[in-house]
């Protein structure tokens, strides 16, 4: 009976131990094997979470441009600023680098697809960060006219003075004036405008502007034409050839005299001493506004002539005969 149970006992144990032995031996051997291979690939439409420091990073990735369409003297320069250079057509920017353009001189910043910055002459731009949805620029001075793809995932912001514009495949204009007036004008899509608090939506055919340490006014609608006016000296002979131009324009406008970028008051006001040279001259003021609206006036001729008068003393021979008593 005894002999009879142990046999019992050990079939049992033998028929219990097989799946154990099959464990160790098989699928031990095979999660070893699976160590030295690729991870499995996710399926189709799993979304592997990221850890959030990764994620950032990911997100903040570094993104380049390149300047095209240089024209005349354009300068570029890292960090600071101090070192400048001259730019060339193709070269690539990355955060940090400033570029500014010469007296009639442009450039454009481009990423193809996404968006465009074109430069006006005497302008100094600023690019600030650039990521994957996000494209941070300042504007020091001058006027930019911006481009971007409609794609709701691009986003290109442009700071200037305390105001900033944002836009999201709209095309806009921007002026930033020495005076530390703002300006903000919308040809297509829509451009949002902050400052101080205020938040404002320009839609195309709209402009706004934002005065230094006030938030943006409401917009209003484009004018159809740009208002200049100018006094000009009624005396046409000049003999110093200091010409003293004064005039009045709408405010936000950008106004050259004989080509010099000069300052306007918010008011719309300006003025600008001209020294000239000897000869005629013909003296041109143009002025332009978010709008696109252009408007110039020449001046009647002034003529210079800084020479000393010349005179003569006339004598008589018969002043030196002695006169008889």
């Amino acid at each position: 009976m005894r002999e009879r149970l142990l046999f019992i006992s050990a079939i049992i144990l033998f028929v219990v131990s097989v799946p154990i032995v099959y464990l160790i031996l098989f699928e031990h051997g095979l999660s070893v094997s699976r160590t030295n291979q690729e991870a499995p690939i996710a399926p189709t439409g799993l979304k592997v979470r990221l850890l959030p420091e990764i994620e950032a990073q990911a997100q903040a990735a570094p993104m380049a441009l390149s300047l095209n369409q240089v024209k005349g003297q354009v300068e570029v320069a890292s960090g600071d600023g101090k070192n400048w250079s001259h730019a060339e057509e193709g070269m690539v920017l990355q955060a940090q680098d400033r570029i500014r353009t010469g007296n009639l001189s442009s450039a454009t910043l481009s990423m193809p697809g996404v968006f465009a910055v074109r430069m006006d002459s005497d302008s100094e731009f600023l690019v600030q960060s650039l990521t994957e949805n996000l494209f941070r620029f300042l504007l020091a001075e001058g006027m930019i006219d911006a481009s971007v793809v409609p794609a709701t995932k691009h986003l290109v912001e442009v700071a200037a003075v305390r105001a900033v514009a944002r836009s999201q495949g709209g095309q806009f204009k921007m002026h930033a004036d020495k005076s530390g007036m703002v300006s903000v004008g919308a040809s297509k899509g829509r451009v949002e405008l902050e400052a101080e608090g205020k938040i404002v939506q320009i839609d195309a055919g709209y402009m706004a502007r934002v005065e230094q340490g006030s938030p943006p006014e409401d917009p209003i609608r484009i004018p159809k034409q740009l208002l200049l006016k100018v006094r000009w000296p009624k005396e046409r002979n000049l003999s110093s050839g200091r010409l003293l131009v004064k005039g009045r324009c709408q405010p936000g406008a950008r106004v050259r005299v004989a080509g010099v970028v000069v300052e306007v008051d918010p008011r719309g006001k300006f003025r600008q001493v001209l020294q000239l040279g000897d000869g005629k001259h013909r003296v041109a003021i143009k002025a332009e506004d978010v709008g696109n609206n252009v408007k110039e006036i020449r001046s009647h001729s002034f003529t210079v002539d800084t020479r000393a008068d010349s005179f003569q003393i006339k004598t008589s021979p018969e002043m030196w005969r002695d006169k008889k008593p």
